[in-house]
């Protein structure tokens, strides 16, 4: 049978500032896969396109290789449109699949969570599709699909992807174990003389995975996934649930409850973290209960609370809005390209934005820091993008990754409207 598959992101994506500027909902990664993954891998031999805001749809052809804002499945059989910020339920999914008709499925709110089309679609449909335009063809789909209400779970917040961490760590990890076996191994403790294995059948290690001597993995908690040529050094403890994405490194410390994308360095304490990839936390300093973006420089020391005193639930600030979390552990939230210097504190439930420098002396007592922001505790000035290039072009050429004409664009759009900059004019 042929089939269409298009994931998309509604207008709750700047709930997840400052992750979402620079990508859609839909490649955040509570786990193993990205969200966008595990829906394809629901329905699989899918054609799949990926939908998303204009001003991030050029950055994200190059992170893809799937078709962005356009659509080819003209012919096909059934056609499935999944929102991208729902969290992963298999039950509804396989419901979904064993439709027999067309069928419009929203919240209780009327946000659109799916819609699946049986038979080719007509003209005016495809024209919408081919368009961008899916307003107007889930209108033209309701004319004739039966439509349906439910109460479905979705992520509106960095912090829900962060708490759910165990549980879709553990499902990714039997997900991988069960399609990808024959790609991973379990250790062997006899090719890893003087590392450690507890409970070693809840671990796989990837091709060129690297385990030295004087480590111990731990998944009497969890199971623990090292990905392809990652490396795992001396004096490392790893505590699962946890994932090490291709190309990282553990370079010494306690790491724990996390998922860690690809090229990163990561030492000292981790904690139930989510870090998006290309990251260095070499040094020793806690973070835990967190979201880190790309290309993110931890200065040794660093440290962020994330347990108020009172043990009161943390609030936390997305764009300008006070949110209480409702959850006890909630440490920081941290854009794409910003740094912090030596021995900086950062506030419990504190948002970092997009390319700001931290320089702290004492404990960050802000909740929300605007993107291209220097900031030190004696004053606040914009981070001109000039500057911000440059470092960013460094940055990105030291891991052999170019700072292209999107992404560049993009950060550019992001620096004029960022609050620090409006206050400057």
């Amino acid at each position: 049978m042929n089939t269409s598959l298009i994931i998309f992101e509604d207008a709750r994506f700047s709930n997840f500032y400052p992750l979402t500027y620079l990508r859609p909902v839909y490649f955040l990664r509570p786990g193993i896969r990205n969200l966008s993954q595990k829906v394809i891998d629901s329905l699989p031999g899918c054609q799949v396109s990926l939908f998303c805001r204009s001003e991030i749809e050029d950055i994200v052809r190059e992170q893809t290789e799937y078709a962005v804002n356009s659509f080819n499945g003209r012919h096909a059989d059934e056609t499935y449109l999944i929102n991208g910020a729902l969290k992963p339920n298999p039950e509804f999914m396989e419901a979904l699949k064993k439709a027999d008709g067309s069928v419009v499925i929203s919240d209780s709110d009327g946000g659109m969570v799916a819609v699946k089309v049986v038979g080719k679609l007509v003209d005016k449909e495809f024209e919408d599709l081919m368009n961008g335009n899916l307003e107007g063809f889930i209108g033209k789909v309701r004319s004739h699909a039966d439509q349906m209400s439910i109460e479905i779970p979705y992520y509106n917040y960095l912090w829900e992807l962060m708490h759910d961490l165990p549980v879709q760590i553990k499902a990714d990890f039997d997900y991988v174990r069960g399609n990808k076996g024959d790609e991973y191994v379990t250790p062997d403790p006899e090719r890893y003389p003087g590392a450690s294995f507890i409970v070693p059948e809840d671990i796989l290690l990837g091709p060129d995975a690297e385990i030295l001597p004087g480590t111990v993995l731990d998944a009497s908690h969890g199971p623990i996934l090292i990905d392809r040529r990652g490396r795992i050094e001396p004096h490392t403890y790893v505590i699962g649930p946890l994932y090490l994405g291709e190309e990282s490194r553990l370079v010494g410390g306690k790491i724990e409850g996390s998922s860690i994308g690809p090229v990163c360095r990561i030492g000292g304490e981790l904690e139930e973290s989510i870090i998006q990839g290309y990251t260095n936390k070499y040094h020793a300093g806690f973070i835990g209960h967190s979201y880190v973006g790309e290309w993110v420089n931890f200065g040794a020391m660093t440290t962020n609370s994330d347990l108020k005193n009172n043990y009161k639930s943390v609030t936390a600030t997305v764009n300008g809005q006070s949110h209480d979390t409702g959850f006890l552990k909630v440490g920081s939230f941290i854009g794409d390209f910003t740094k912090t210097a030596i021995g900086t504190l950062l506030n419990t439930g504190i948002t970092i934005g997009l390319s700001c420098n931290i320089l702290g002396n004492g404990l960050i007592a802000e909740k929300e820091i605007p993107s291209f922001t220097w900031y030190s505790s004696r004053h606040k000035m914009a981070y001109t993008i000039v500057q911000a290039l440059e470092t960013i072009d460094r940055t990105m050429s030291r891991r052999d990754r170019k700072l292209t004409e999107a992404l560049k664009g993009r950060l550019e759009e992001v620096s004029k409207a960022s609050p620090i900059h409006a206050k400057k004019e």
